[in-house]
């Protein structure tokens, strides 16, 4: 009899370690599409949805500090007064990007 061996969940990357793949991530990996509740594709790669929101906002604020803690503590008056971290766990996160792509937009005007 071969013993069985349990399996593991695999390990999900720690909000500060998302901050800082925002910050190293390849400009030319754009953002495309959710994928499922808990991912986002991108022309390169599928990336957590967290990550998704965070390399947004890293496009408006430079300081990772700020990004971390608008994202977990801010609320958002235009979404309902939740927070970036609330909504993506309810499944939201789409609209926190358009969100932030329209502060980025307007910006760039």
């Amino acid at each position: 009899m071969t013993a069985m061996h349990s399996i593991k969940p695999i390990a999900r990357p720690s909000l500060r370690s998302m901050l800082a793949a925002a910050y190293l991530a390849d400009p030319s990996d754009r953002l495309i599409a959710p994928v499922g509740a808990d991912t986002y594709s991108t022309l390169f790669s599928l990336i957590p949805v967290a990550l998704a929101v965070l390399r947004e906002a890293v496009e408006i604020e430079p300081d990772p500090a700020e990004v971390m803690h608008w994202y977990r503590a801010t609320r958002i008056a235009e979404l309902g007064h939740l927070t970036a971290a609330e909504l993506v766990a309810l499944g939201r996160a789409e609209a926190v990007i358009a969100f932030l792509r329209s502060i980025r937009n307007d910006r760039c005007e």
